[in-house]
C-alpha cells in the first residue's frame, strides 16, 4: 500500500471519529414512576403515545366534555387565536433557515458576466497598439467545501432539531390557549351557576323583606327585624353585580383566545349540567412525553449538544475545493471560439495555527451552553411531573370537598327553610332567619366553587399531561 493510500486511509478513520452526533439523553428515572392517586396497577404500556406534534390531539380533549359550544371555542381559538398564529409563523421561519444549512454542504456556483470597456491614454508609453479596448466575458466559479469532520452535516442536523423544537414550542401554545379557553369557559359555566343561586336568593330576601314591612305595619313585627331583611338583601345583590363584572371579564378573555374584539362575542347564560371526563387511574408518568415542552427541552439538549461536536471541528483543517471557467473575448463574433474558453482548478486546505484562543472559547460556550440545556430539560420534566400530580391532588381534593359542601349545602337549606317556619308563627326573631339564611348562600355558593375547582383541575390535568391521557385504564 502506498504512501498516499496510508494517508487517505488514515485521514478517513480521523474523519469517522470525529462526526459531530448529539450525546444520549439524561435519564430522569421517571418512566417508571406512576403518579399518586393511582388505584389501580401501573399500566407500563398505554396504547399508543402521540408525537408532540400531532395537532389533531391538542384539541380532541376538548370533546371528553361533552359540550359543543366549548369544542366549538376550542376550534375557534385553534383557526384565529394570534398567539398561534405567530407560533405557526416562527415554524416555517425555522423551515427556511433549515433549508440555509443545507445549502452549506452543496457546491456553491457564481457567474458575473459583464463587459467592460477602456481607454488608454495615447500620452502614456504603451506597447499596445490600440487605445480603446473592450471585453466580454461570462465566468463560473464553483466552490465546494468537503465536510471531512462533519461540521456542515452536524449544522443541518441541528437545524433539523431546532425545527423540531419551533413545530413543539407551537404545540405548546396551541395546548396552553385552547386549555385556557376551556378553564375560562367552564369557570364562566359555575358563575352562571352562582348568578341563578344569588338570583334565587334576592327573590326569597324580597319576599321576606315584603312579608315584614307587612308585619311592621300591622305591629306583628319591629324595625329591627327590617333593617336585618334590607342588609341582607342588599348584600346580596351587591354580590350579583360582582357575579356579573366576573362574567364580562371572562367572556372578554375567551373573545381574545379565539381571535375576536371583546365586544364581539357572548355566551348564553346555560343551566344543564357541566360533564366532566373520568380521569384513569394508573396514569403512567411515561405520559409526560406527550408535552410538547418535554420534546422541546429535548430538542434543544441535543442541539447543544451538537454545538459542542462543531465548537470542536473548528480545531481541524478545512479542504475546499474550486473550479472556475468561461468565456472572454473582445468581440462577440469570437466570444464562444475555443480559443475564447479559460477554466482554473484548485484545492486548499485551510488551517488556523493562531487566534488568540477563540477556538477553546468557542468550545467552552458550547460546553456551558450544553449544561444550561440539560438543566431547563431536567427542570422542564420536573415542573411537568409537579404539575401533574398537583393537578391530580387538586381533583381528588376538590371532589371529597364537594360532597361535604353538598351535605352540608343540604342540612343548611332545611335550617334555613325551619328558621323560617319557626319564624312566621312567632318562636324565634328574625336574626336566626338572617343567620341560617347566609349560612345556607355561602355554603351552596361554596358548593359551586368547588365544583368549579375541580372542572379547572381537570382541564389543568390534561394540559399537563399534553392534551390527555389516550384511554388509559378506568376512571377515578
Amino acid at each position: 500500500m502506498t504512501r498516499l493510500n496510508l494517508w487517505l486511509l488514515g485521514a478517513v478513520y480521523v474523519a469517522s471519529g470525529c462526526t459531530v452526533s448529539p450525546q444520549p439523553l439524561p435519564d430522569l428515572a421517571l418512566s417508571g414512576q406512576p403518579f399518586r392517586h393511582s388505584e389501580a396497577a401501573l399500566v407500563t404500556a398505554a396504547g399508543h403515545v402521540a408525537k408532540p406534534s400531532d395537532t389533531a390531539r391538542l384539541s380532541n380533549w376538548a370533546s371528553l366534555f361533552a359540550d359543543p359550544q366549548l369544542t366549538s371555542l376550542v376550534d375557534s381559538a385553534l383557526r384565529e387565536n394570534l398567539e398561534i398564529k405567530s407560533a405557526n409563523a416562527r415554524i416555517a421561519q425555522s423551515r427556511a433557515l433549515l433549508d440555509v444549512d443545507k445549502s452549506y454542504t452543496l457546491p456553491t456556483v457564481r457567474t458575473a458576466p459583464g463587459f467592460d470597456r477602456n481607454r488608454v491614454s495615447e500620452t502614456v508609453d504603451e506597447a499596445l497598439p490600440k487605445r480603446t479596448l473592450h471585453n466580454w466575458a461570462v465566468p463560473v466559479d464553483a466552490t465546494y467545501e468537503v465536510d471531512l469532520w462533519g461540521r456542515l452535516r452536524g449544522g443541518v442536523v441541528s437545524g433539523q432539531d431546532k425545527l423540531l423544537a419551533v413545530q413543539a414550542d407551537a404545540d405548546a401554545v396551541t395546548l396552553r390557549i385552547s386549555t385556557e379557553v376551556a378553564s375560562d369557559y367552564l369557570t364562566l359555566r359555575f358563575v352562571d351557576f352562582d348568578h341563578t343561586e344569588l338570583l334565587r336568593s334576592i327573590a326569597l330576601r324580597q319576599t321576606a323583606l315584603d312579608l315584614i314591612n307587612r308585619r311592621v305595619k300591622a305591629g306583628s313585627a319591629g324595625d329591627l327585624d327590617a333593617l336585618r331583611a334590607t342588609t341582607e338583601l342588599k348584600t346580596a345583590s351587591a354580590e350579583l353585580e360582582e357575579s356579573d363584572r366576573l362574567r364580562e371579564n371572562l367572556v372578554d378573555a375567551i373573545a381574545v383566545l379565539t381571535g375576536r374584539s371583546a365586544t364581539d362575542l357572548s355566551v348564553a347564560n346555560r343551566q344543564d349540567e357541566v360533564v366532566l371526563p373520568s380521569v384513569p387511574v394508573g396514569l403512567p408518568s411515561g405520559l409526560l412525553e406527550n408535552r410538547p415542552d418535554v420534546f422541546a427541552a429535548q430538542r434543544r439538549l441535543d442541539v447543544a449538544s451538537l454545538q459542542i461536536g462543531i465548537a470542536k471541528t473548528a480545531f481541524l483543517p478545512s479542504l475546499t475545493l474550486s473550479a472556475s471557467g468561461g468565456f472572454a473575448s473582445d468581440s462577440l463574433r469570437t466570444f464562444l471560439d475555443r480559443n475564447s474558453s479559460m477554466w482554473g482548478l484548485g484545492v486548499s486546505v485551510a488551517e488556523t495555527l493562531f487566534d488568540g484562543g477563540r477556538r477553546e472559547a468557542a468550545v467552552d460556550s458550547a460546553k456551558a451552553g450544553y449544561m444550561i440545556a440539560e438543566a431547563d430539560y431536567r427542570l422542564t420534566t420536573l415542573q411537568a411531573f409537579r404539575q401533574v400530580q398537583d393537578a391530580l391532588n387538586d381533583i381528588a381534593a376538590q371532589r371529597l370537598q364537594a360532597d361535604d359542601y353538598g351535605a352540608a349545602s343540604s342540612a343548611s337549606s332545611q335550617a334555613a327553610a325551619l328558621s323560617r317556619s319557626r319564624y312566621n308563627h312567632g318562636y324565634v326573631s328574625y336574626f336566626e332567619v338572617v343567620d341560617s339564611d347566609r349560612s345556607a348562600l355561602a355554603i351552596k355558593r361554596q358548593l359551586i366553587r368547588s365544583h368549579q375547582a375541580q372542572a379547572v383541575a381537570t382541564v389543568s390535568l390534561l394540559r399537563a399531561l399534553g392534551g390527555g391521557w389516550n384511554g388509559v385504564g378506568p376512571g377515578l
